[in-house]
């Protein structure tokens, strides 16, 4: 069995997303080569840093940085 390293998993992603686009996890995974449990291991560990919002879109689940997110009012 492989160790998985979420924090280092973790790291990729946000160098991904961090530029403020939004990705689905899906397409993370693909993009990292990584089974998409792990890459939804590693966006919750980004979450309790509370750097990244996660939101379900149908069924598709999203992956955005906080500090890009668009704040509605009303």
């Amino acid at each position: 069995m492989n160790e998985i390293n979420i924090k280092h998993t973790s790291e990729k992603i946000w160098h991904i997303i961090s530029d403020g686009k939004h990705i689905s996890l899906s397409e993370l995974a693909t993009r990292l080569n990584i089974r998409i449990e792990i890459a939804a291991l590693a966006a919750g560990w980004l979450a309790v840093e509370d750097k990244i919002y996660i939101r379900e879109i149908g069924t598709t689940i999203e992956l955005s940085p906080k500090n890009h997110y668009p704040t509605y009012f009303g």
